[in-house]
């Protein structure tokens, strides 16, 4: 739930000069000039500049999303998807599933590259429910795609480096070029996905791979329901390796009858296989208004809280 600061400016001159700016939408009007901060010195502008990669120091950044926090500190936690709750650490993204309750220190599963140790990770890439985070230190490079409402997280490494997925808790079993993660942590169970030919070395509670001299590989929390784990894995397997590059949302405003209709819509990028669709999930609010074409449904849920 998102929480929204209404700000009362007092003064004639304050509001002679923001009213000055105004731009008229229906009954509603906007400013396109900074207010001010109030008396108790909020809603000022942020201090620092954005971590985001080179490319874009010079083009806006949303401040109100999810990841919104990663753009001001060298790591953060607290990255909510549903289903999934992520945090950034030195050694990559920690991947843990708290539906409820209290957020813990726990790192149940740790993926990232072998050897990494970043001082922070950059923003890459945005779109419109997406994220890209990149870790770059020395010779190792590690990324990460997120999207609102996706089980499936994806990852990219550079062609020198091996691929690293840390189990802190749970049981790992190596299944063919996959390693199935059962009852991490709060009962969630996942897959790391490798692309064909791939061959994992346990080293510890790692399990370390060059992946076949491939470069991507994905993750995924498989559903609640699945009553084989294997089976489950397997099923997903065909949207493992489609990786969401571009998410936009469409609107449209019906003023005649208040409704507004809203078209997502994904453009993937396939890294392995024939399959072209993204594995994305809907929330309550929009599976239980859909119009039109709708989506192809898998018949498994996730809960993302109690």
């Amino acid at each position: 739930m998102l929480k929204r600061n209404v700000l009362f400016v007092l003064g004639v001159g304050a509001l002679t000069s923001l009213f000055s700016q105004r731009v008229t939408v229906g009954s509603g009007s906007y400013t396109t000039t900074f207010p001010g901060t109030d008396i108790a010195g909020r809603n000022s502008y942020p201090s620092g500049s954005p971590l985001v990669v080179d490319s874009l120091k010079s083009k806006p950044v949303p401040t109100n999303d999810w990841w919104s926090a990663k753009l001001k500190s060298a790591h953060c936690d607290n990255l909510f998807n549903y289903p999934l709750t992520m945090k950034t650490v030195n050694q990559g993204l920690v991947v843990s599933y708290i539906p409820w309750g209290v957020i813990s220190d726990i790192q149940p599963i740790v993926v990232g590259v072998k050897d990494l140790n970043a001082s922070s990770s950059l923003v890459a890439a945005y779109t419109d429910w997406t994220v890209t985070m990149e870790w770059k230190e020395s010779t190792r490079r590690f990324q990460t795609t997120m999207g609102m409402g996706m089980p499936m997280l994806y990852f990219q490494k550079g062609s020198s480096d091996s691929a690293r997925v840390l189990v802190n808790s749970g049981t790992v079993t190596v299944n063919g070029a996959n390693l199935i993660i059962e009852n991490a942590y709060n009962g969630a169970d996942s897959v790391v996905y490798g692309p064909s030919g791939t061959q994992w070395v346990k080293r510890g509670t790692s399990y370390i791979s060059g992946l076949n001299g491939k470069n991507y590989w994905s993750m995924m929390m498989l559903p609640h329901n699945s009553l084989s784990l294997k089976n489950a894995a397997d099923t997903f397997q065909r949207y493992a390796f489609v990786e969401p590059i571009r998410t936009q949302a469409n609107w449209q405003y019906v003023e005649s009858t208040n409704v507004v209709n809203t078209e997502f819509d994904i453009k993937p990028r396939v890294h392995e296989g024939t399959d072209s669709t993204v594995l994305s999930g809907l929330l309550p609010h929009q599976w239980a208004h859909l119009s039109g074409a709708n989506p192809t449904y898998t018949g498994h849920a996730i809960v993302t809280g109690k």
